[in-house]
């Protein structure tokens, strides 16, 4: 709750360095809007009290507010909000539920067919980033983006979602392929790098139709 009197869902992820990253939306936004990127404010660390003060942003994304004196023992989160206006509320949040599976994509990527990933900023929405990043680890993910230039359109075939990448002048190394499958809510990625291909996937194995789509592109 907000202000004791507006309800919101807030999703959080827990880093090794003692600091959270995630997202809010208030559930009225989510009845009206549906679930949608804007329907969200992504939660940052700040950088001057990343483990007790946060910078909220829109999907614009500007900083719209700051939250202090944040305190949160996995179970209770607590916090001192102020938006732009200069409005202060407390927030004070419990923890229902612990996800042990990411939520599906699907209705997301349905609504970017045939947009480009820097249309929207994919690799930059947090539920998405999160699981790429832990999937890849910090060093793969960057060389995923710094590949990603060059780019197709988002499409649908075989059950997945998926797009493709080329260094710009280089075609067609460095490249990458990444896909989402709605079969399994499971994401796969393909880099080409210096002649040599590197995979990976959430489910720890590679399927046929995701090679044969990485063949069609490359």
């Amino acid at each position: 709750m907000i202000g004791s009197k507006y309800p919101v869902v807030i999703e959080l992820e827990e880093f090794e360095e003692g600091w959270f990253s995630g997202q809010y939306a208030y559930t009225s936004t989510l009845r009206k809007s549906g679930d949608n990127v804007c329907s969200w404010l992504l939660i940052n660390p700040s950088y001057e009290a990343p483990e007790t003060q946060w910078a909220i942003r829109d999907c614009k994304p500007d900083v719209v507010e700051t939250w202090s004196n944040v305190k949160f023992d996995g179970k209770h989160l607590t916090a001192r909000m102020k938006n732009v206006k200069g409005t202060t509320y407390d927030v004070v949040a419990t923890v229902t539920q612990q996800a042990n599976e990411s939520a599906p994509l699907t209705s997301f990527f349905k609504q970017h067919i045939g947009e480009m990933v820097c249309d929207f900023d994919m690799f930059n929405y947090l539920p998405i980033k999160f699981r790429l990043l832990n999937m890849m680890e910090n060093s793969s993910y960057a060389a995923l983006k710094e590949i990603y230039q060059t780019q197709g359109d988002i499409e649908y075939s075989k059950g997945m979602f998926y797009g493709s990448g080329f260094m710009a002048h280089q075609c067609c190394d460095p490249a990458t392929v990444w896909a989402y499958d709605t079969d399994n809510n499971s994401f796969y990625v393909w880099i080409r790098k210096d002649g040599k291909d590197y995979w990976w996937s959430e489910t720890g194995n590679i399927p046929i139709k995701f090679r044969e789509i990485v063949r069609e592109r490359f």
